[in-house]
């Protein structure tokens, strides 16, 4: 079990297992055009276009390096056991499931039959979409929010203001969370407020930023995208 957790959270093996996922939200825009994007896609080219029209194109290739490196790395640094990594991708898999279903059923209750029962919030966007789109969440916005946000606010607390690690972490989750919500409602693809979905991205990005910290960014990653797929045949969405 040790061996499987150190596994899950190792981020070369996060990358790797991620790529998939990559793969099909770039295609996917690219067969489908580029008018609607998630969140972080839209945080991410506005960020990087400050340095020219290929913004955005910069990020990708830095996942991409990323990927590669992890490539490299697992390489110089594992044994490399094809059925062994197959075998934890799969366990990987089977555990952002669980996760998904506890978002999806547990948070989404809560939300939207205890805290605010007459709410819903409707679908516009048609499946095929909706599917890459899921995708493409679960990716760029786990790094976005996840990997690299909530990492650089444990940075801030725990490593500049010397805050005790688990207020540090405690505090990073909350402050990003909120900025995950927040950005929901910003910008050309926003969602229009209500107390509704903001509490349920809230409590859904303090989950996901949890799962981050504790099982990695695979783990994170794989949950977001299963939860929204979910979301294809449920009356609520992160």
């Amino acid at each position: 079990m040790n061996w499987y957790l150190n596994s899950t959270k190792n981020l070369a093996n996060s990358f790797i297992f991620i790529l998939p996922l990559l793969v099909i939200y770039e295609i996917g825009i690219a067969l489908h055009g580029a008018n609607i994007k998630n969140t972080a896609d839209v945080v991410i080219e506005r960020f990087f276009g400050l340095l020219g029209k290929n913004g955005s194109l910069i990020f990708n290739l830095l996942v991409i390096i990323l990927l590669f490196i992890s490539l490299f790395y697992i390489e110089k640094n594992t044994i490399f056991n094809p059925l062994t990594i197959i075998t934890v991708f799969i366990l990987m898999f089977i555990e952002s499931i669980a996760y998904a279903i506890v978002i999806g059923v547990g948070i989404s209750s809560l939300v939207y039959k205890i805290l605010f029962p007459y709410a819903l919030a409707i679908i516009g966007i048609e499946k095929s979409m909706y599917i890459i789109l899921s995708a493409g969440a679960g990716v760029y916005e786990e790094i976005l929010f996840r990997f690299i946000l909530i990492s650089f606010l444990c940075i801030i607390f725990i490593t500049l203001l010397k805050m005790n690690k688990y207020i540090g972490k405690t505090v990073s989750v909350i402050i990003g969370s909120l900025i995950f919500a927040i950005l929901h409602y910003i910008g050309n693809f926003s969602d229009s407020f209500t107390y509704t979905n903001f509490t349920f991205r809230l409590l859904s990005g303090i989950i996901l930023s949890v799962i981050f910290i504790m099982r990695g960014l695979g783990v994170a990653v794989y949950t977001h995208a299963i939860y929204d797929l979910i979301t294809v045949i449920k009356p609520f969405k992160i």
